[in-house]
């Protein structure tokens, strides 16, 4: 049954990336712009389709009637797939027979990626267990689509979901987690594939396929694509296509590709604060290589009319279209001191940067000592061809937009954050500058530093194949039913057992909320509030010293019920405490409840009691 149920989900999963194409090629026909390849038409069609869907659904977010919007709108999407079938196959077999594998070795690792497609999109649906996505990717979502699209000031991340959430929204509107967590792993075939039709431009279809199966091998990649829960795979997917648009030469500098290129851009703005970065390095791409006023407006009015949603957004909520950065100034009456520094440290925005850390930082190898994991690592690919890389540039407008791209964005994220993962929509681009340096080797007759760098390569292929199936191993047993879900959770998700006992301790209560200090709240089953001083701007913890303040507090959020698991947070301790010996909190339940002492990588576990309060009116 569950090969049954994955099944179903990559039929759906692979419907809704045809209907994507329809709806992007019907833009694409109106504007009658040409691509070199059908490869590179269905890909921007899928990538224009994408991103108009969103747009769609953040509009159906305003009605307030969520789940029927997503029927609607995959009901609209099945309809344009119907009509303009013949044309989306077309292009689609197109690209297929593009990509088919021209000698034996292009065939052995044509086999080898759908060997580790299939693990990672098996392992990606699996049960929702990344801690990201626990706190925020998943949840905010679930929280919209039960309670209404408003802010959510007690998740101080929730103001950070974009775009790309909204298909993480679209599949649990429709019912199905598992159908967005196949959301996520499409970004990552798409990704992939953009990357193989920008590498083609310079390599051997052996090179081009290596390249896209050592970007399926690297760490971080596959984290992404398997349980990280984050759809900022789809930046990556984005960035790629919109260099492939720009660097297209069979029509000619044009408006219509600058509006493209500006949709696209615009995409990768909508989805995270950093994308901004990348979207002004491709809008500055696309200035100096079009060189047209009126292009440059249409780029402008493509990127407002695809990304500037989430900014609108905050701008409403708060009067701070990029909050909770730069409160201090635009709306310092909405955020909490301790909350803040918590998301600044988070986010490596409030580290500073020296040149020495950027150098690595902009070749993928700069990784943090204290942060280090599957989610730091891209692998040494980039940094090793380097130097091949430079080699191969030449003056001419694919090269020039690649390297800009690729530079401008890392620079920008790097002085501002620092953090290797956000560099993960540049990693396409830059292996496929390394594919050109790589292919280097072969016209300059370098057998012996063409032997060295195979041998470098294969041995990053091997590394990433080996730490797939050892990351993707448990995932994969309850994906196809070895392990039963209830005890994969158990056993892998942050607080599910916490979580699962208040569940059960306190049911479902419809008309007062619940005060939890829990920071992965994606299973809980009841309205609630997070109390964290860390994670939720609804409470400073200076102004909450005193039973009298939180009685108010308590009263104005309509909370009936105060979760104690085992203990308070160490800044709020003292007045709850006072309120428990006092009797305006009484213990009414309480079951043990197992939890992961420290880090979940180090699987050591402990027992906590879990305590339910009474709030006393």
């Amino acid at each position: 049954m569950a090969l049954g149920r994955a099944a179903i989900t990559l039929f759906e999963v692979l419907g809704f990336c045809l209907a994507f194409a329809s709806l992007g090629n019907l833009l694409l026909r109106y504007l009658r712009f040409e691509f070199e390849s059908d490869a590179e038409h269905f890909l921007s069609a899928v990538a224009v389709g994408l991103v108009t869907t969103e747009v769609l659904l953040f509009m159906v977010q305003l009605t307030q009637r969520i789940r029927l919007g997503c029927w609607l709108i995959s009901g609209l999407l099945c309809v344009l797939l119907l009509r303009n079938w013949s044309r989306v196959w077309e292009k689609a077999r197109g690209a297929l027979r593009e990509m088919a594998p021209q000698s034996r070795s292009s065939r052995f690792l044509l086999i080898l990626i759908a060997i580790v497609a299939s693990v990672e999109f098996l392992s990606a649906l699996a049960p929702l267990t990344g801690s990201d996505a626990l706190q925020y990717h998943f949840t905010i979502q679930k929280q919209i689509l039960e309670y209404g699209f408003h802010p959510i000031f007690s998740n101080s991340h929730s103001f950070a979901c974009g775009q790309h959430h909204l298909l993480i929204l679209l599949g649990l509107g429709l019912g199905s987690e598992k159908l967005s967590l196949g959301f996520i792993f499409l970004g990552g075939v798409l990704t992939a594939a953009s990357l193989a039709c920008l590498a083609s431009r310079w390599a051997s279809p052996v090179i081009v396929t290596g390249f896209a199966l050592i970007f399926l091998l690297s760490p971080l990649a596959f984290w992404q694509l398997t349980s990280s829960g984050s759809p900022d795979i789809y930046m990556a997917f984005l960035a790629s296509t919109a260099v492939i648009v720009l660097v297209q030469e069979k029509g000619g500098a044009s408006w219509r590709q600058a509006l493209l290129v500006g949709l696209l851009a615009g995409g990768v703005a909508g989805a995270k604060y950093t994308g901004c970065f990348l979207a002004a390095a491709l809008a500055l791409a696309a200035v100096i290589e079009l060189r047209s006023v009126v292009s440059a407006s249409f780029l402008l009015a493509g990127s407002l009319a695809s990304g500037i949603w989430p900014y609108l957004r905050n701008l409403a909520w708060t009067g701070n279209p990029i909050f909770p950065f730069l409160a201090a100034r635009l709306s310092p009456g909405l955020v909490t001191s301790a909350a803040l520094a918590n998301m600044y440290t988070d986010t490596g925005t409030a580290t500073r940067h020296s040149l020495i850390q950027v150098l690595p930082f902009v070749f993928f190898a700069g990784v943090r000592p204290s942060g280090a994991g599957l989610w730091e690592f891209y692998g040494p690919t980039v940094l090793v061809l380097a130097p091949l890389t430079i080699l191969a540039i030449k003056n001419e407008r694919r090269w020039r937009v690649l390297i800009l791209v690729w530079l401008a964005s890392s620079l920008g994220i790097s002085s501002t954050s620092g953090l290797a993962r956000f560099l993960l929509p540049v990693y396409p681009i830059a292996l496929a500058c390394s594919a050109a340096g790589f292919e280097q080797t072969s016209h300059k007759g370098w057998k012996i530093v063409r032997g060295i760098a195979g041998s470098l390569l294969v041995f990053a292929l091997l590394a990433g194949a080996v730490g797939l199936v050892l990351y993707c191993k448990p995932a994969l047993r309850v994906a196809v039913g070895l392990e039963d879900e209830e005890k994969y959770l158990k056993e892998r998700a942050p607080d599910y057992q916490i979580a699962q006992t208040i569940n059960a301790l306190l049911g479902r209560q419809e008309s007062q909320r619940a005060l939890v200090f829990l920071r992965h709240s994606y299973y809980l089953e009841f309205p609630y509030v997070n109390g964290d001083p860390l994670t939720s701007f609804e409470l400073e913890p200076e102004n909450m010293q005193t039973p009298q303040s939180w009685t108010t507090f308590l009263e104005k959020q309509n909370i009936g019920y105060v979760v104690r698991s085992p203990d308070y947070p160490p800044a709020i301790a003292r007045p709850l405490a006072e309120m428990e010996r006092l009797g305006y909190l009484t213990p009414i339940a309480q079951e043990e409840a197992q939890t992961f002492l420290g880090k979940r990588v180090e699987q050591v576990r402990t027992n906590i009691p879990v305590v339910i309060l009474k709030v006393k009116r």
